[in-house]
């Protein structure tokens, strides 16, 4: 993979930083950007460092040996990135093996903390805005430990490169998010990507580029900041891996210079962090989770209809929050809604195990007693190892 001509232009009320890429294994050429609107260009820069954390796991997947940069890196990020390539290549039993990154080496500038701040990546979701109230209440104003940037990002799940692109759903996102952000004083900054242009596989997104992706945007970021937090998904005994933003690969994209961190976020679980939102009424009608943009009514952050919408509806119920949200075009949860959503896997058991309890003591014994049955099924499934059985079936019926 060659990155050559890393370069800054104006565009359309856009800052963009910009990079050609080429790969050598396939006829694959790309010009991949970072954009901010012209009024924030001050958020970031022309950082090669920023390029190689953003395309290292697709110059791996894609087969590539070697990664050329046409401009000077941070030899202790390049082995941190390393690092991550080879815990990921081990994670996954996989054949890929890590690029040789091949650029001159130039110790990135240590920051300095008067002049720099935390940041947070803000998608709208629970994990996420808990992670933003959760900082607000441990650290006062002025401290370098709490936010003071959020990034809100288009190309990775917002923007997805295989989905239909909803504007309007972005908008909205940003209208809302806007208003949160200006009353915890923090800088909500609207950061658009396409880095996903290199491997535009959702799993491959997922489960290996994910972290690398947001520590790029951080990296582009790293003038202004010198902490990034990347709340997870997940409560500590939950976590999965192998996963493209596994707290201990995330560490590896940040540098002495840079932090990337969890912001301590998974001593919490689902409920836990809803009852954190539930502090502060205002963040409600903001909640974005849903991922299904074909589905989206217009007007709203999400279908209310999905696997993730009814989930997220289902906390929101039992923590006595759902009929205080306009997030959702319902505000209840029927048996026939959660018919049609299945557990895939030992993460979502967090999910589910803790909604059984108060839904039962809530008098809701139709919803607790399909989640114990789906639960058992799930169980079942996997004692009789039949997961293993699904792709394979997939597979030969050649469905995706």
């Amino acid at each position: 993979m060659f990155i050559r001509n890393i370069q800054e232009r104006y565009e359309d009320g856009q800052y963009h930083v910009q990079a050609d890429v080429e790969l050598e294994t396939r006829q694959v050429r790309e010009t991949l950007f970072f954009s901010v609107p012209a009024e924030q260009a001050e958020w970031i820069r022309p950082e090669p460092n920023a390029f190689m954390v953003g395309t290292a796991m697709a110059a791996m997947w894609n087969g590539e040996t070697r990664m050329e940069i046409e401009g000077s890196v941070d030899p202790q990020l390049s082995s941190r990135l390393t690092m991550a390539m080879r815990l990921m290549a081990h994670w996954h039993k996989s054949p890929h093996r890590p690029v040789k990154i091949q650029a001159p080496a130039a110790a990135h500038p240590m920051p300095e903390l008067s002049s720099s701040t935390t940041a947070l990546f803000l998608s709208g979701g629970v994990d996420s805005l808990a992670a933003l109230y959760w900082n607000a209440s441990q650290y006062r104003d002025g401290d370098p430990r709490r936010v003071g940037v959020a990034f809100f990002v288009h190309g990775l799940d917002v923007g997805d490169p295989n989905k239909q692109d909803r504007p309007d759903v972005w908008e909205l996102g940003i209208q809302k998010l806007s208003a949160l952000c200006q009353g915890q004083g923090v800088e909500l900054v609207t950061v658009k990507v396409n880095l996903r242009n290199l491997a535009k596989n959702w799993r491959f997104y997922s489960k290996w580029q994910f972290g690398s992706l947001l520590a790029a945007i951080a990296h582009a970021a790293s003038s202004r900041i010198h902490r990034c937090i990347v709340s997870p998904d997940n409560v500590l005994e939950y976590i999965q891996h192998p996963h493209g933003s596994h707290p201990w690969l995330n560490s590896y994209f940040g540098a002495d210079f840079l932090e990337v961190t969890t912001g301590d976020m998974e001593q919490f679980s689902r409920l836990e962090k809803i009852h954190i939102l539930s502090q502060w009424p205002e963040t409600l009608n903001s909640l974005r989770v849903c991922w299904d943009t074909d589905a989206i009514p217009p007007g709203h952050l999400n279908c209310g209809r999905c696997p993730k919408c009814v989930r997220t509806m289902l906390e929101f119920m039992v923590c006595k929050q759902l009929q205080h949200t306009k997030a959702f075009p319902l505000n209840e949860v029927t048996t026939a809604m959660l018919k049609s959503t299945h557990i895939r896997s030992h993460v979502e058991l967090e999910y589910f195990i803790e909604l059984v309890s108060p839904l039962e003591e809530m008098g809701r014994q139709d919803l607790a007693d399909l989640i114990k049955r789906k639960l058992w099924m799930f169980k079942a499934e996997h004692t009789l190892r039949l997961n293993y059985l699904r792709p394979i079936a997939k597979k030969l019926l050649g469905r995706t």
